[in-house]
């Protein structure tokens, strides 16, 4: 008779490992960050809405490993605060995920108020110089880091009508690959993820309002012919930050189910 061995703990990629998620309340955001909680790490939300914050904690499994921060990104001071209280709670930053983005003006540059122009630019752009700045300090200390940048489709391809989008969704690529050649040699990987049309609670109202003919044309304009779900982009997400990636950086990844192909 065989003697039975116990067989040792299997440890998730990220197993005690201080992730940030920024923007992580909802939609993709909230699925990486659920993703990298059951991958172990310790898990640090950031958002401006404390109700969403609360009720991402709650989504994620709370614990000791779930954690919530409200933070305005978009000002240098309140995200330099946020990141020493994340070193203080769990360690220093393996990893960030720069999520948090909006898209308050759908213009052309005629038509967009510079109101708009301005806060897109601040939260998409800046708010990831910002914490990307914060991060990099304790990557550096560290020893090692990965940033993964959530960019678009529209960061490669413009869409019409999204001028301030675009600027900042292409300006991210941009901060993507900069970094990635600053820091390549400390051990330092950045890479963006740019996603296609995905199907969430914040985008679902959007594409009911565009009526059924027009939602089907945008589906066939994806050589799948359907739209992705959270859980494609948060893989590609976690398979950037992880060690599995380790000789990737400054790429910048479509996970759009053929949506560029066909454009």
């Amino acid at each position: 008779m065989e003697e039975f061995k116990l067989m040792p703990r299997t440890y998730g990629r990220f197993e005690d490992k201080t992730i940030v998620v920024t923007g992580g309340g909802s939609g993709i955001g909230l699925q990486t960050a659920k993703d990298l909680h059951r991958d172990g790490a310790f898990v640090h939300i950031i958002g401006r809405n404390a109700k969403k914050l609360t009720a991402a904690r709650e989504a994620i499994g709370g614990g000791s490993k779930a954690f919530v921060h409200q933070c305005d990104i978009s000002q240098e001071d309140q995200v330099a605060l946020t990141f020493k209280s994340i070193e203080d709670t769990s360690g220093k930053i393996y990893g960030l995920v720069n999520n948090a983005a909006i898209n308050p003006s759908r213009n052309d540059a005629t038509h967009t108020e510079i109101k708009d122009w301005r806060d897109t630019l601040e939260v998409n752009l800046t708010g990831a110089f910002n914490c990307s700045k914060a991060a990099v300090g304790q990557m550096l200390d560290r020893g090692e880091g990965s940033i993964v940048n959530i960019s678009s489709v529209g960061g490669l391809n413009a869409f019409t009508t999204r001028t301030s989008y675009n600027a900042s969704k292409f300006g991210l690529i941009g901060l993507t690959q900069s970094m990635a050649i600053d820091y390549a040699e400390r051990n330092i990987r950045v890479n963006a993820v740019c996603p296609g049309y995905v199907k969430t609670e914040l985008t679902a109202p959007l594409f009911e309002k565009m009526g059924k003919d027009k939602f089907e044309a945008l589906v066939s304009a994806h050589a799948m012919k359907r739209l992705g779900r959270p859980e494609e982009i948060s893989k590609a997400i976690l398979f950037l930050l992880s060690e599995e990636a380790s000789f990737i950086t400054g790429v910048a990844l479509p996970v759009d189910g053929g949506y560029l192909l066909k454009g």
